[in-house]
């Protein structure tokens, strides 16, 4: 009966279109929380990699802190980023949208912060105050610059970062900066109030990223018996005085080559009592559940929920067209969930200075280990280092050979829209790696450390994988 009232609280939730109220803005926020975790359920940290890179305009803290998704080796080229040992939780893409009341004819001035404890905010747009620790920022011109006060930082739950939009003028006619880039034309898709910066910068929405050392509200592990997926609270930091809901998940299994299958899971209301199993799922599809028309069935299923839960059809469908490739295309097991608003509330603190009516909408998305993921991963162990320092030679020159000159071939291949077959042979001990997916380097590396091999030693010294190593001698958790 607990379970049932606490949901029920959730059903009440709906929002209607701006302009109903005749003082109160409405402001609106969608957004992903992205993790790893093994078949126990543990996070692996290392994943700041990123699916969707945003355009050169956005503020970066450092373009070394996000591995992008090309599949170019980073030994083939100089100061490329590293994994950061810290990091188990991609923040990715969270937007801003304005809804003036029916009342407002003029723009509006505002102020907006956004905290995030336990991580480093890392790209945002338009320019904002930031304040990360082991950063100074600097502006130069319109742009924002971060120097880093030392060596590479450690992230831990006490990690606390902000971002300051002050003096924004909201409700304007101002010109965007032009971009084909998906990633950032699907969110200008919505009806919504623009923004401006005192130095100029406009947009449809506020977008901020990040990277943190905190764990997901959900604990997914095997049941060593029967396989099943078992699923558990894990509030870690959060003092939950009530139950938090969960009212919409999906288990997901995407195949290469683009068929999917996918199931509803049944809501759960999350507790501080980490034990108890929620809810459990068998991990396996039938072949005859597998399908490429699941695709516009999941979209559609997730699309329903993202607007019950408080968005405008408009911005749920930007959000599904904004992750269109990591959510629908990716090949990988993982799941979906709505993000309870309490725990996005505690680790992303949102303030501004306009009376609005806020709601957030975020997805969690939990990456899960497959079989085939740990036979690759076994299959890496078994090369020899000779094959993996011959093919590694060879596969240099040939990459060298048909890129000269070319900066245009170099371009495709380093962002990631273009795979490196389409240049040159990869050789197989390579091509193992690259089919363990978007957080292929947190699982080597993992792999490396629970089951030390020097075939893996090598490859990971080949092709310099090797993960930063921060400075300060915190513990794997932090404080």
């Amino acid at each position: 009966m607990k379970a049932l009232s606490c949901l029920g609280a959730v059903l009440l939730l709906f929002t209607t279109r701006a302009g109903v109220d005749d003082k109160k803005w409405v402001i609106h926020e969608w957004g992903t929380f992205t993790s790893l975790q093994n078949e126990s359920g543990d996070a692996l940290g290392g994943i700041n990699t990123d699916d969707e890179p945003v355009p050169q305009f956005v503020h970066r803290l450092n373009y070394n802190l996000v591995l992008g998704p090309t599949e170019i080796p980073a030994s083939f080229s100089k100061g490329a980023p590293l994994c950061h040992p810290d990091v188990t939780m991609r923040l990715e893409t969270p937007v801003i949208y304005f809804h003036p009341p029916n009342s407002q004819t003029t723009v509006q001035s505002a102020n907006v912060t956004v905290k995030f404890r336990g991580g480093w905010l890392t790209e945002f747009f338009p320019y904002a105050q930031a304040s990360i620790p082991g950063f100074v920022q600097k502006q130069i011109g319109s742009f924002a610059s971060f120097e880093s006060t030392g060596p590479m930082k450690r992230l831990s739950s006490a990690t606390e970062s902000k971002l300051e939009w002050n003096d924004l003028s909201v409700g304007g006619e101002w010109p965007v900066t032009k971009t084909s880039a998906h990633v950032w034309t699907s969110p200008r898709a919505v009806q919504a109030a623009s923004v401006q910066t005192p130095n100029y910068e406009s947009e449809k929405f506020l977008f901020y990223r990040g990277i943190a050392h905190i764990d997901a509200p959900l604990r997914i592990s095997r049941d060593t018996k029967t396989g099943e997926f078992l699923f558990r609270s894990q509030l870690t930091d959060l003092p939950a005085d009530k139950p938090l809901p969960i009212r919409s998940m999906w288990l997901v299994d995407i195949q290469p080559g683009g068929k999917l299958a996918f199931r509803p899971l049944p809501p759960i209301c999350l507790d501080n009592n980490s034990g108890k199993i929620l809810t459990h799922t068998a991990p396996e599809f039938a072949d005859a559940d597998y399908s490429r028309d699941n695709l516009e069935k999941l979209k559609s299923s997730l699309h329903e929920a993202l607007v019950a839960d408080g968005l405008f059809p408009d911005e749920a469908q930007a959000l599904l067209n904004t992750w269109e490739l990591s959510y629908f295309k990716s090949t990988g097991l993982r799941v979906f969930f709505l993000v309870p608003r309490a725990w996005t509330d505690f680790y992303l603190p949102l303030e501004t200075s306009l009376p609005a009516d806020i709601n957030r909408v975020m997805v969690g998305r939990i990456e899960l280990i497959t079989p085939q993921q740990r036979n690759k991963l076994r299959d890496l162990a078994q090369f020899s280092s000779a094959r993996i320092q011959s093919e590694a030679t060879r596969m240099v020159v040939t990459f060298r050979i048909a890129t000269l000159g070319n900066n245009q071939e170099w371009e495709r291949l380093d962002s990631g829209r273009a795979p490196l077959s389409s240049t040159i042979s990869v050789p197989k001990t390579y091509q193992t790696y690259l089919d363990l997916g978007r957080f292929r380097n947190a699982l080597i590396l993992d792999e490396a450390a629970q089951h030390p091999s020097q075939s893996l030693t090598n490859f990971i010294a080949t092709y310099r994988l090797q993960g930063f190593k921060p400075a300060e001698a915190l513990s794997a958790k932090g404080n």
